[in-house]
């Protein structure tokens, strides 16, 4: 009974907290903009001012003794910080010591999911904490972590992002959904600036944005809890890493986001704002191709058009899980499949709902290579139904 209300008491506290830092005056908190000065590995940590960032890591993964033409199974890792003092110094305690243990600057939120399509199941797991009193908290330039939390309770130790050279390392772990992966990320590539100058906007008027970069090809090795007992896995994953304060522009419900790793070598991040009825406002990508310069792709020279939906049970939300992407002068004409329809993310802890999902990328009808897989990649979609927005 006590630690039911002690974990009320906490739920409370954090709620309080979220509702403080969404209140707190925008022009506290820096924004985002072009001419940023990048730097790394300074800029794989964290940045004081902003008032939210994420480390956000999804992938594909092959389990060792499998069918050669088993279907991979697919995580998300994703760590949130969301301001609460824009004078936060993250060299300093990151609790206010004169005050009490639950005075801190940051919360801490961690997403995790698991879908394993041979068994047709997409599992989700959560943290919410302060980054104080020994609950969480982030690194400095030169410290192995990145990030950390305790794991979800009922389950022992910590969620973490880690680096040691090119090497970012993720671990999470829920017993009571039977969710855990321990995997180890490496680049050959430098960031990926997504953006101009690795600002990107997410409106018109350029007001809004975000200071954006990925990792979109690492190659991974690791274990993953599959049917109870860890198993060795290999695979490739995308990190995506934006800072920013302000997330959505005036009118703009949420968006739609696709990662695309092609076997061909090449890389596709794209983004498209949406308004409330339904209208794409704003959209961008970027197509990474070997030994080139990477490409802007601006509305109008890509379209995104659904092929089937899914409504959930559990949020009645209807959501686009299938699509078929046209790049016309980059010659891509893919159809984006969902390896499962159900890969929806339902917080229990902020209300938010999104689907977030591993898609194979197949050569659409009429191409030479007509229902070829082409490639695999991940589709987030939030802003669809009540609740339904993105996650911070």
């Amino acid at each position: 009974m006590k630690t039911g209300r002690a974990i009320v008491a906490m739920a409370l506290a954090l709620a309080a907290a979220a509702a403080a830092a969404t209140t707190m005056p925008a022009d506290r908190w820096l924004r985002a903009g072009p001419g940023y000065a990048w730097s790394f590995p300074r800029d794989h940590y964290a940045h004081p001012g902003y008032r939210t960032e994420w480390w956000y890591l999804t992938g594909h993964l092959d389990v060792a003794g499998a069918p050669a033409d088993a279907e991979p199974c697919a995580f998300q890792f994703t760590i949130f910080r969301i301001g609460l003092d824009p004078a936060w110094d993250p060299a300093a305690s990151d609790v206010d010591t004169t005050a009490s243990d639950w005075r801190a600057a940051n919360l801490i939120m961690g997403h995790a999911a698991v879908t394993d399509p041979a068994a047709g199941r997409h599992v989700f797991s959560e943290t919410l904490w302060r980054a104080a009193g020994g609950l969480g908290g982030f690194g400095v330039p030169g410290d192995a972590l990145l990030a950390w939390c305790l794991a979800p309770p009922g389950t022992a130790g910590t969620w973490f992002a880690a680096l040691a050279g090119d090497t970012v390392a993720v671990r999470a772990r829920d017993d009571r959904r039977g969710l855990a992966f321990d995997l180890r990320c490496t680049t050959s590539q430098a960031p990926l600036l997504q953006g101009p100058g690795g600002f990107s906007p997410k409106d018109a008027t350029g007001e809004v944005g975000s200071l954006y970069y990925s990792l979109p090809r690492l190659a991974v090795t690791g274990t993953l809890r599959r049917d109870g007992r860890d198993v060795a896995v290999t695979g490739r994953a995308w990190l995506d890493r934006e800072v920013f304060t302000s997330t959505l522009g005036a009118g703009q419900s949420g968006w739609d986001w696709v990662s695309l790793q092609l076997d061909d070598g090449r890389d596709l991040m794209l983004y498209r704002l949406r308004t409330r009825d339904g209208r794409v406002d704003f959209a961008l990508g970027t197509l990474a191709t070997p030994g080139a310069p990477p490409r802007a792709l601006p509305a109008g020279t890509w379209t995104l058009e659904p092929l089937a939906t899914w409504t959930s049970e559990a949020t009645g939300a209807t959501y686009p899980v299938d699509g078929r992407l046209r790049v016309p002068a980059e010659a891509i004409d893919l159809e984006l499949r969902a390896v499962l329809a159900d890969q929806e993310n339902v917080s229990s802890r902020t209300g938010v709902h999104y689907w977030e999902g591993a898609v194979r990328a197949v050569a659409s009808p009429g191409s030479p290579s007509a229902g070829r897989i082409l490639g695999r990649g991940f589709v987030e979609l939030t802003g669809y139904g009540e609740g339904s927005r993105p996650p911070v």
